[in-house]
């Protein structure tokens, strides 16, 4: 009887062989790499094509982020002027939308950027504080009155009634829009407007049909004097105007 040994036919070679692994000429080990790097034109060519396109990307973005901060500055003023309205009409009461025009002690940027609610509480003869003070978004303020800029903007050439009205900000404005509130770190000075109970607004020491509200790009400083952070043609590039209708106390939003 034959016999067959199984390691033999499944290797073909012996079972005490070598590996293939170990069998590989010593000149194969030896061969040269097929890589080559990048030449130092090939790089400066590279970074060329990057920095081109960062200088398209780069402004956009920042246009796109300017323009979403006064988007979202425009909606929380509207809304805050649209609860104070909802507020006097529920509470039948007299409703202040208070912006600070001054800092509190211990506060360097809240002048211009901090807004609240007050309202009439007869049972103690005071205004009190409906809201918590709400600070704008980071980079964005109230203009102290209607910047030209504003005045010649393509919807306000369009209907000239759009930029006739009162802002309560303005250094020469009526002394009645003066309002003093506290913060929780002293009384500070601020400038209203006031909703009634009809829902209908009225302009303290004014009998204009509007109140005017521009929030833009910026900042101010220890006197109140405001730097527009985005600019073109030396003015503001981008912001938002909120006009609320006396009679109806309604808001309404401009943007450019």
């Amino acid at each position: 009887m034959l016999y067959f040994h199984p390691s033999r036919h499944r290797s073909g070679r012996p079972s005490g062989s070598r590996s293939s692994a170990a069998s590989v000429a010593p000149e194969a080990c030896a061969r040269p790499s097929s890589r080559s790097g990048f030449s130092l034109v090939e790089i400066m060519a590279v970074m060329a094509v990057i920095t081109m396109v960062a200088g398209f990307v780069v402004p956009a973005l920042k246009g796109l982020v300017g323009g979403n901060t006064v988007d979202s500055g425009a909606a929380q003023l509207s809304g805050l002027l649209n609860l104070a309205r909802s507020e006097a009409i529920a509470q039948h009461t007299l409703v202040r939308f208070v912006v600070a025009t001054e800092s509190a002690a211990g506060q360097t940027d809240g002048s211009l950027r901090r807004v609240s609610l007050w309202a009439w509480q007869a049972d103690i003869g005071q205004y009190r504080p409906i809201t918590k003070w709400e600070e704008l978004p980071v980079g964005l303020i109230i203009e102290k009155g209607i910047p030209d800029y504003v005045r010649s903007a393509s919807y306000a050439q369009n209907d000239a009634s759009t930029v006739r009205g009162s802002c309560v900000l303005d250094d020469s404005f009526s002394a009645e829009a003066t309002f003093s509130a506290d913060t929780g770190f002293g009384a500070i000075s601020t400038r209203f407007i006031e909703f009634t109970p009809s829902g209908s607004a009225r302009i303290p020491g004014s009998s204009d049909r509007r109140a005017i509200f521009v929030a833009t790009q910026g900042f101010a400083d220890a006197t109140n004097q405001i730097t527009h952070t985005a600019q073109v043609g030396g003015h503001a590039a981008n912001w938002a105007q909120l006009n609320v209708d006396t009679l109806t106390g309604r808001t309404h939003i401009y943007r450019p």
